[in-house]
């Protein structure tokens, strides 16, 4: 039987190159997927795509810093038999000093990053409730050390990973499992766009290179090696796991 079989998925941050894998997978796995993110139109593609492949997909297209762009998401999700899993994969990076950082900047940081997760568990836990349900969020290992130009990153990062300990205790009785990812420098999009932001405009190419060299591996992570930990811990494998934090970083946080 397929890992995931039977259950409903939702699935955040659907349209980015770690979420497009993440909605393949889920469905292979056997789960219907839910996905949510910001591009309706790539959202539309992607759910063709999959529906093509004969798998169950809905999309909504929804700014989850805000709260209604979050009920906008449950109300869909209350269409379904209860809710399985929550894969947050979501989130914004800035590259800036912590003195050049506005207050707007730091604010919506803060918002996409984790008061999103925050309202995203209020909406959809009363959906999960004696399910024995995953909610599987992604913090970073700029969570857990220090990069620099990465303050307001940093800072939302660790909080999400202090935030999923929390809701692991908070939610254990109504059989809510939480655990959270910390990648470490993925290819995908995200860090090539804090690459963009970084003052002085330094070489994209140069600073890709010091990046994989940052990973004890010697080399960027693949969007499909964080998905599989994310299958795992949404998946019933992972039943006596909760409030985990768990780096997929290549040994970047041994050093």
């Amino acid at each position: 039987m397929a890992r995931l079989q039977g259950k409903t998925a939702v699935i955040t941050g659907a349209t980015g190159g770690q979420g497009r894998i993440a909605c393949m997978r889920f469905a292979e796995e056997g789960a219907t997927v839910i996905g949510t993110d910001l591009d309706a139109a790539a959202g539309a593609d992607l759910t063709t795509e999959l529906q093509e492949k004969g798998f169950a997909m809905t999309y909504v297209a929804a700014d989850l810093a805000d709260p209604e762009g979050v009920e906008r998401l449950a109300v869909a999700a209350r269409e379904f038999d209860g809710i399985d899993i929550l894969y947050a994969n979501h989130g914004i990076i800035l590259g800036k000093p912590l003195l050049e950082t506005s207050i707007e900047e730091w604010d919506h940081v803060q918002d996409v990053n984790i008061k999103s997760v925050f309202l995203l568990t209020k909406a959809l836990a009363p959906l999960m409730e004696g399910r024995a349900a995953s909610i599987v969020n992604v913090s970073s290992v700029g969570g857990l050390t220090v990069f620099p130009n990465l303050s307001a990153y940093g800072a939302a990062k660790a909080g999400l990973a202090m935030f999923s300990k929390c809701a692991a205790v908070d939610l254990a009785q109504r059989g809510i499992r939480v655990n959270a990812i910390c990648p470490g420098v993925i290819d995908t999009a995200m860090p090539r766009n804090f690459v963009a932001t970084l003052p002085d405009n330094p070489d994209e190419d140069e600073v890709m290179k010091g990046f994989a060299q940052g990973h004890v591996l010697g080399r960027l992570g693949r969007p499909e090696e964080v998905v599989n930990l994310a299958l795992f811990l949404a998946s019933d494998e992972s039943s006596f796991m909760t409030g985990s934090v768990l780096t997929v970083d290549g040994g970047w946080s041994l050093q």
